[in-house]
């Protein structure tokens, strides 16, 4: 299947990027006020205060199938670029993406029937999919090599924020850099302290592992982390090494 996009995006500037392992640091905008905490499912008037988290490009964390997300607003380069500082997380990992179906055609373009019989088989689910991205996307959005790591999430949370913000969401781990995933609203709070605007309270998560991540960009395939899709089921459906 042949995916291409002509839906117009929102325009960024030039994401400013850094060589190397570097880290962003500035703390000025970084969120000193305790978290504003909201359970799951969403009452009306929570479905109010979270679309205007999103819509005001905040940081939340919320329940995914495995751990404990981090993100917000994909198309908002500031959130992006707030995600890396509360992780501390080097500018040259980039972060995934998590979607519903309707926003993948504007994401990403592909013309490979393996990644379509992945999706079908797996999604949604915990399988991490780096495929070409649309060119037409925000530089802040496109790794380097011109590609996209998105999932269809298949938590009722995430799949709601996504609806609420209507917009795609950053999906990395709701932890710092080096630290162990967060299962828990306390673990995520003990991690990043007050540096979030608010949390979505899903209880306990009892996945135990990461999402599968495979690179789809090229001709063969490869799973570039182990995660709760075996790499023994992913080959029952296509090769990937």
């Amino acid at each position: 299947m042949n995916r291409k996009c002509s839906t117009e995006l929102p325009q960024s500037s030039k994401t400013a990027e850094k060589e190397g392992e570097d880290i962003i640091t500035d703390k000025t905008d970084l969120v000193e006020e305790k978290a504003h905490i909201i359970g799951f499912p969403f009452t009306k008037t929570a479905e109010s205060q979270v679309a205007t988290a999103l819509r005001n490009q905040q940081v939340l964390a919320f329940p995914t199938e495995t751990f404990y997300g981090l993100g917000g607003n994909a198309f908002s380069k500031r959130l992006v670029e707030r995600v890396y500082r509360i992780k501390k997380r080097p500018l040259t990992k980039p972060l995934l993406v998590l979607i519903t179906p309707e926003w993948l055609p504007r994401l990403c373009q592909w013309n490979d029937s393996r990644i379509n019989e992945l999706m079908h088989e797996f999604w949604p689910g915990p399988l991490t999919l780096i495929l070409p991205a649309n060119p037409e996307l925000p530089e802040h959005l496109q790794n380097t090599d011109g590609t996209l790591a998105v999932r269809y999430t298949s938590s009722p949370a995430a799949q709601r924020l996504i609806e609420l913000g209507n917009c795609p969401l950053i999906g990395t781990s709701a932890n710092l850099t080096g630290l162990p995933e967060c299962s828990t609203v306390k673990q995520v709070a003990d991690q990043l302290k007050n540096q979030l605007e608010m949390i979505i309270d899903g209880g306990e998560l009892l996945a135990n592992q990461p999402s599968t991540i495979v690179n789809c960009s090229s001709k063969k395939f490869k799973i570039l982390r182990h995660g709760s899709i075996t790499l023994t089921e992913l080959n029952r459906i296509c090769e990937v090494g």
